[in-house]
This record gives structure tokens, sequence and C-alpha cells, in this order.
């Protein structure tokens, strides 16, 4: 089903993968894998925002992976499958309950910036956003847990970020209480696989919401993402992708 989307929406959801993308991360490493989980505490519910970025030499080797067909390039199909692959995996590992509700989710955008699509390259990012809608009321909580095992682990950061009308009442990793609400360890497993981020906040009456409404309509369960996301991202491939390599080349600089 095809709709139309309006100037105001396209802008906007340019704006959520630029965010993802500028704020996400930093520099690629050069032996290892770093993650990077970015929860937004919305007036409905959450953005949840989950990056792996593979450093320069473990990146050099997962590309030859996506070379399925073996020509020395990463097409699009190849980049859609790696990238579902690892968000499957990554959906697996997550253990989301928000507002005493476990959550059963799909990624909306899965993104897989190469910068490159030559195999003989070398660091590479994958970013994951979904939009998960809370109990109606002005507080909330949200419990995550990460079981995930990235391969060669480097540093794990998590971030919970303020937005527009809601106020932070407790962020807590494991026994880390940082007031900067910005949480940052080494190796694998550790606080977030085993105690999980846990964030209490109360939204006031103009704080931002879940896009397009989503939280105060009935969805149907599906297996696949959601649409409205899919369109959207459809047509920012066209007119942002080269804008996004751009953008991780000079956060990169």
């Amino acid at each position: 089903m095809h709709k139309r989307w309006s100037t105001t929406f396209v802008k906007a959801a340019l704006a959520v993968v630029a965010v993802t993308v500028l704020a996400g991360h930093v520099a690629p490493s050069v032996d290892d894998n770093n993650r990077y989980v970015k929860v937004t505490p919305l007036g409905d519910g959450v953005r949840l925002a989950y990056t792996v970025f593979f450093g320069e030499i473990p990146g050099a080797t997962e590309r030859k992976q996506l070379d399925a067909n073996r020509d020395g390039r990463i097409d699009d199909a190849e980049r859609r499958r790696y990238g579902d692959k690892l968000a499957a995996e990554v959906t697996a590992a997550l253990d989301v309950d928000l507002d005493g509700k476990p959550q059963k989710f799909t990624w909306q955008i899965v993104d897989v910036g190469l910068g490159s699509d030559a195999v003989a390259a070398g660091s590479f990012s994958v970013d994951l956003v979904t939009y998960l809608c809370g109990t109606p009321g002005a507080k909330h909580t949200i419990r995550l847990r990460d079981q995930f095992r990235i391969p060669r682990p480097g540093e794990t950061e998590v971030k919970v970020e303020d937005s527009p009308g809601v106020t932070v009442t407790r962020a807590r990793v494991g026994p880390a209480d940082d007031p900067t609400h910005d949480y940052r360890f080494v190796g694998p497993g550790g606080p977030l696989s085993d105690d999980g981020l846990e964030v209490e906040w109360t939204a006031g009456p103009n704080s931002e919401r879940v896009p397009n409404a989503t939280c105060g309509k009935a969805v149907a369960a599906t297996s696949g993402r959601t649409p409205w996301v899919l369109i959207g991202v459809g047509a920012l491939v066209v007119v942002a992708g080269g804008a996004l390599v751009v953008a991780r080349k000079l956060k990169a600089s």
C-alpha cells in the first residue's frame, strides 16, 4: 500500500536518522567492536536506538561475510540481509519491559552504514531504531537487559537521552548511578547483561510523543516491521544516503 508523505514527515524522519548517526557513536576502534545503546524517554513511550560499530580489523573480516556473491562489492540486497540478520540476533538477546509489560518488537529502522561498498575496506556500523509504547499516564518505567554477545567486544556505552517535557527521576545500570545518565563498560557481558538498565521518568503535558501518534492507536500484531517507518526510510535512502556517509566521515575525523 502506498501512502503520501508530507514534507514535514520526511524532514522529521531525516532528523531521526541523522540523530542516530551523528550522536550515536564515535570514531571506530582498530581491534574491537563497540556497542552503543541510547534510550530516549517520551511522553507516551520510548525511543530505543542500538548501534553495533565494527572496528577496522574485525570490520574488514566481517565485510567478507556480507559479500555473498564474492564479487568484491557489497550490494543493497547483501546489506539488507546482513542488517536483518544482526537485527534479529539483537532482538532475541534483549529483554525489555516497559511500564510492567514485556515488549515484543521489531526494529523500525535497520541501517547498515558501510561508507564504502568495497569488501576490501574496514570499519562499519549497524544502526537499529524502534519506538515502544507505554501505558497511559505521566509516569513510566523501562527495564532493559542485553544478552547480545558482540564478537571481539570493546566498549559498551549506555546513554539515557533527555527529551523536552520529560523529567528522568531515576536511571541506573546495575550499581552504577551516573547523574549524567551516561554509562560505559568494557568487555563482554557486564552490568547491562547481569543487572540491566532501569529508567523512571515523568512526562509533562508538552512532552514529545511517539511519531505518527502510534501509541494512540490499536495496532494489530504483525511479523514484519512497522509499515509507516519502512516507507519513510525507503524514501530517505534515496534522499539522504550521501548525507549519512558524509556525516559518518565528519564524526570519525
